[in-house]
């Protein structure tokens, strides 16, 4: 498994729109999307960036 960084905007019923940034341990990277997108369901997520956060240290 690795740790995916989804980067994402968050905009609720009202029009209140915050950026957001989530953390997931998982097999891919279209999958933590969808994770997000079913965590934030109350929200329209627009996804900004997505992929893998390198946990090894190196560069």
């Amino acid at each position: 498994m690795n740790r995916y960084t989804v980067n994402f905007i968050c905009e609720d019923k009202e029009g209140h729109k915050v950026v957001r940034s989530e953390e997931i341990i998982w097999t891919g990277v279209k999958e933590a999307i969808e994770i997000v997108k079913k965590e934030w369901a109350n929200c329209k997520v627009k996804i900004l960036w997505a992929g893998i956060r390198r946990t090894d240290g190196g560069l």
